[in-house]
């Protein structure tokens, strides 16, 4: 008898559905979401690393960043922006993507888990922010920055916490004086 109350109480357990409404909040972290104009040609060779945003623009670039022309969308992780170091046509240029983590196609979650906790960059390489793939194998050792950070529309700036750590060591000096 004890045996068959227990087996009763365990599957009402597992499938008793809780009324309460869920946490909506949780899926509604609005991130800005596009790419830099350039990376619009070279997409179909980078579909599989990152998911299509909603604009390629030059306002997403740094030296052009104007937010009034960029869209957002609801994230449910965190909002991210990658610098790309590449080199075209024999030229240095940095790309940009701004996004959801999600918008990472494969990334390496023990590379991410500390920018999870708290919002701040690491800079890696391709081959090390991407788990390899069979189409992953060929990646160059490319330079990448990875921001990330868990507030609306945050993903604007390349390095959030740089200005105030820039702000406090300077707030050191000036008190040893």
């Amino acid at each position: 008898m004890t045996s068959q109350f227990t087996k009763l109480f365990s599957f009402i357990l597992a499938n008793v559905h809780d009324p309460a409404a869920p946490d909506d909040a949780a899926l509604r972290l609005p991130c800005y979401s596009c790419m830099s104009p350039y990376l619009e040609d070279h997409y179909p060779y980078i579909s599989h690393l990152y998911r299509k945003p909603l604009a390629f623009d030059i306002h997403c670039d740094k030296h052009s960043l104007d937010t009034s022309y960029l869209y957002s969308k609801n994230c449910s992780d965190m909002c991210v922006t990658l610098r790309i170091n590449d080199v075209v046509g024999g030229r240095r240029r940095h790309g940009y993507m701004r996004g959801c983590l999600s918008d990472l196609h494969g990334y390496n979650h023990s590379l991410i888990r500390t920018l999870a906790e708290r919002q701040g960059c690491l800079d890696t390489t391709a081959r090390e922010l991407f788990l390899p793939t069979a189409q992953r194998q060929e990646l160059e050792p490319s330079r990448l920055s990875l921001c990330a950070c868990h507030n609306n529309l945050c993903n604007f700036s390349v390095s959030p916490p740089c200005f105030f750590i820039l702000l406090f060591v300077i707030l050191v000096i000036f008190l040893m004086r």
